[in-house]
């Protein structure tokens, strides 16, 4: 600000200048308002940098910080589970896996961001939507297909929807389902079975082949 106001001074004073040294009729009319012009601006920026002086009513309100938090959620919260929804693996060697909530939930965009939370963990996702309607609603889902990343996974607020990204762990990875069907089991090779390893390979090539991109809509499952 400091710098444009110097500026506009140096402007104002060579033009003023300019103007006492001009005799044409044209030229000091053309000077004249370009020089009115840049006073005009530069009285602005002027009036802009000067610090607002509040001085407090005698006697009045005095102006009260409230601070935001999340709304209070605790074991005895009642949930809706959320039972329709859209999940997708953008497929082999891609990062992201989406999951779509985009009916039920009309107006959730309306509500206060700290009412519409989603926890990520490396096996699961707990997304809660408080106050939508005088209800809350919740999509908990845990033993995932495969592992992912917390920290890069996200969600986003829509009007009537939010879609939850699940950043894979390893992108090589194609999900079959959206939770694994054997949760006892890690997935992950033995090392001390080479075949293993190239069998757990095949499966995702195969998965790549058969399905590059693909869709599932869900009830509950």
């Amino acid at each position: 600000m400091a710098n444009v106001s110097e500026s506009l001074a140096s402007e104002v004073s060579e033009l003023k200048v300019l103007l006492a040294q001009t005799t044409t009729i044209g030229n000091r009319r053309d000077l004249e308002q370009l020089l009115q012009r840049k006073q005009n601006a530069l009285n602005a920026t002027l009036q802009q940098a000067q610090p607002m002086d509040i001085e407090p009513t005698e006697g009045g309100p005095q102006p009260v910080l409230v601070a935001v938090t999340r709304p209070a959620v605790n074991d005895s919260t009642t949930f809706t589970e959320i039972s329709r929804f859209g999940w997708e693996d953008d497929g082999y060697g891609k990062e992201k896996v989406a999951v779509y909530i985009m009916s039920g939930i009309d107006g959730v965009g309306d509500l206060p961001k700290e009412n519409v939370t989603c926890d990520f963990t490396p096996s699961s996702f707990d997304l809660k939507i408080i106050g939508l309607g005088n209800k809350n609603y919740r999509l908990v889902k845990q033993h995932l297909d495969k592992e992912i990343d917390p920290a890069k996974s996200s969600y986003r607020i829509k009007k009537n929807r939010v879609t939850i990204s699940l950043h894979k762990a390893d992108k090589n990875n194609t999900w079959m389902s959206l939770t694994a069907k054997n949760p006892l089991k890690t997935g992950k090779p033995d090392t001390n079975d080479p075949a293993a390893g190239i069998m757990d390979m095949m499966k995702n090539i195969g998965g790549y082949r058969i399905r590059i991109k693909y869709r599932h809509i869900s009830q509950g499952f």
